[in-house]
């Protein structure tokens, strides 16, 4: 019973917080129980404390896996239905091209952390977590991590102004970053991101 219901809700080789299960019928204590049952007999593999996965090798690799991606996006980005964090900094950065500089440290922003920020390690990733300045929902968290990056994209910066400019430029208007969401997140952020936004002339450019 509890495989097919692993398997209908989660499917391989995909994490599974088992905090975050709840079956009518069975109390918390039983759901463990069955858990370790589970992993005994193969059925069920523990990728850390409280993380598990239906194992199912690929074609190309004998022993199934269960990917470090899918357990930070999981557990501290997206539930696929709720998005409660987001990545920033030299992460971000990369991604948008603004720099080449490929971190070794991956660095969030989420709901699920309430410190400044603290080292933790997934599987193979190296992880900062830090808590939000402001609830993070599905309709917000694009602002946020735009304002985010306008604190500090100087540092990791690798072309011009003008690059610079458009790179951002590109990524508010994909995001269609509402102007309303700017005047209601920005009193939370440094004086140097109006500042910049106003010399860059983005500031114009919100939906």
């Amino acid at each position: 019973m509890l495989v097919s219901y692993l398997e209908k809700n989660y499917g391989y080789n995909e994490p599974i917080f088992i905090n975050n299960i709840k079956i009518d019928g069975i109390k918390e204590n039983a759901l463990r129980q069955n858990f370790n049952r589970l992993l005994k007999k193969g059925f069920l593999k523990r990728f850390d404390t409280g993380v598990y996965y239906l194992p199912k090798p690929s074609g190309v690799l004998k022993n199934a896996y269960l990917d470090s991606n899918k357990v930070v996006q999981k557990k501290y980005i997206s539930d696929d239905t709720n998005i409660f964090g987001y990545i920033t900094g030299l992460s971000f950065a990369n991604q948008l091209g603004l720099t080449t500089q490929n971190p070794a440290i991956i660095e969030i922003v989420t709901n699920k952390e309430t410190s400044k920020g603290r080292k933790i390690d997934i599987g193979n990733k190296k992880i900062i977590i830090k808590k939000a300045k402001q609830t993070i929902t599905n309709d917000n968290y694009r602002i946020l991590q735009f304002l985010d990056l306008m604190s500090n994209y100087e540092k990791w910066a690798e072309c011009n102004d003008s690059t610079v400019k458009n790179i951002l430029l590109k990524f508010l208007r994909k995001e269609k970053l509402k102007r309303d969401f700017l005047y209601k997140y920005i009193g939370n952020y440094p004086g140097i991101v109006a500042k910049r936004l106003i010399e860059t002339g983005l500031i114009y450019e919100f939906a």
